[in-house]
């Protein structure tokens, strides 16, 4: 870069740990100029970012471009190692946190939390370059080294938490096992009353007998050999075997635990949709699951030709 020129961003000041930052929109366009990747070679002692994983950049780059009208990103964090100049546009009030900060084009920019994000948004860009015309916000800190960076990568990223899969269930309206589970949650009262929707993990004094994310798992073998022709009829299939299924087991005693089940009743109403798709229910009802063990389901199943793999 050529001393004396310099990248001006329109930001608003605010203060943390007594140190500046700045919060700028900065157009999905520049991202790769303003945050050029590190050097290949580099050892983790003088980097103060991640490895990239390159799974993980195209899964969220195919997840741009699956979604170019309502994706969602949350901010891109970095630092900036270069002598900066903040011009507010005012002195009074709210005024004095709005301004333009000058940043030296010879100076040095770190991600600190986003590098991922950044490098597949690069990639989309390739695919869909109308996307270089949308923003991302960016939050700048003004750090003094590298000891500096290393440590506000950690802070950044101390106090992440992956989200339950049930919640990520319950929240999801892209994925289509994800709205049918929360359909048979919300219309069959059994599963209404017993599935846990607050974690992955069910508290002792709870009543509740599974997580929804058991469920999910249970529908995803379900449904797993379903005719791809009858596509648009999974859902309903899905919603008829589950309120059938529940019948049984509100009143059922097992000799295994209802979420195991769950998965078992997954897999046989799989077995009965290949083998009797014309009157599944019907073979549904001699299995009489009120009182079924394991070993009780595989001898009916093999009565009717039907094999049950693990």
């Amino acid at each position: 870069m050529m001393v004396g020129f310099e990248y001006i961003l329109p930001v608003i000041r605010g203060i943390q740990g007594k140190r500046e930052y700045y919060v700028s929109m900065c157009p999905l366009g520049i991202l790769p100029k303003l945050f050029p990747l590190a050097e290949e070679g580099l050892t983790l002692q003088t980097l103060s970012q991640r490895r990239l994983n390159k799974g993980r950049i195209k899964k969220i780059a195919r997840y741009i471009m699956e979604n170019p009208q309502d994706y969602v990103f949350s901010a891109i964090t970095a630092s900036i190692d270069a002598d900066t100049t903040f011009e507010a546009v005012g002195d009074v009030a709210e005024s004095r946190k709005l301004g333009r900060l000058r940043i030296p084009m010879e100076g040095k920019l770190t991600i600190h939390d986003g590098l991922h994000r950044r490098v597949a948004l690069e990639m989309a860009m390739r695919e869909n370059p109308q996307l270089s015309y949308e923003t991302i916000p960016v939050i700048l800190y003004i750090e003094t080294g590298l000891k500096r960076s290393q440590q506000m990568f950690i802070d950044l990223n101390l106090w992440g938490v992956h989200l339950p899969a049930t919640l990520t269930i319950l929240y999801d309206s892209r994925d289509g096992i994800s709205l049918i589970v929360q359909t048979v949650v919300k219309e069959v009262a059994f599963f209404n009353t017993y599935t846990y929707l607050e974690g992955d993990r069910i508290p002792k004094t709870s009543d509740k007998l599974f997580t929804l994310y058991h469920l999910y798992q249970a529908t995803v073998e379900l449904l797993k050999d379903f005719p791809i022709e009858k596509q648009e009829d999974k859902s309903g299939f899905a919603l008829s075997y589950w309120q059938q299924v529940s019948q049984y087991l509100e009143f059922g005693k097992y000799d295994q635990p209802i979420d195991k089940l769950l998965l078992t009743f997954g897999k046989v109403g799989r077995l009965l949709l290949t083998h009797y798709s014309h009157n599944w229910q019907d073979k549904l009802q001699e299995l009489n699951l009120s009182c079924i063990t394991e070993d009780r389901l595989e001898g009916l199943l093999r009565e009717w030709g039907i094999v049950m793999t693990k």
